[in-house]
């Protein structure tokens, strides 16, 4: 049984995607322009271990967004992956063909015997 706290999770799904690509964006922005940084701060070994500390973080952020970002499902494909197998594994759903053969074959017939009848 779905709850409303799993309804809420599954709206956020989008909000979340969207938060991963701010953080790819900013985290790629930060990466390319880290050359220009590193080369103005100069060789201070205190600033340098700063520098490569951020530079990693950087790094493992983009790429941790990015990961999230590619395999979170949105919240329509997520509602496709949860409700279509429920509805294709329904009995009752599965009947319905069945039933409606049976009620198109039965209309058929009253049909084709009607068209008989008023040719005569």
């Amino acid at each position: 049984m779905i709850t409303s706290w799993d309804i809420y999770w599954i709206t956020r799904l989008d909000a979340i995607q969207g938060l991963c690509v701010a953080v790819v964006i900013v985290g790629v922005i930060l990466l390319l322009l880290s050359p220009i940084y590193h080369t103005s701060i100069g060789c201070s070994t205190g600033r340098m271990k700063t520098f490569w500390m951020w530079v990693k973080i950087a790094v493992i952020a983009t790429v941790f967004a990015s990961l999230v970002g590619t395999l979170l499902p949105s919240s329509k494909e997520f509602a496709a992956i949860y409700l279509i197998p429920k509805i294709a594994n329904n009995e009752q759903v599965q009947k319905i063909p069945d039933n409606a053969l049976k009620l198109l074959n039965g209309n058929m017939e009253q049909w084709l015997s009607e068209m008989t009848t008023k040719k005569k």
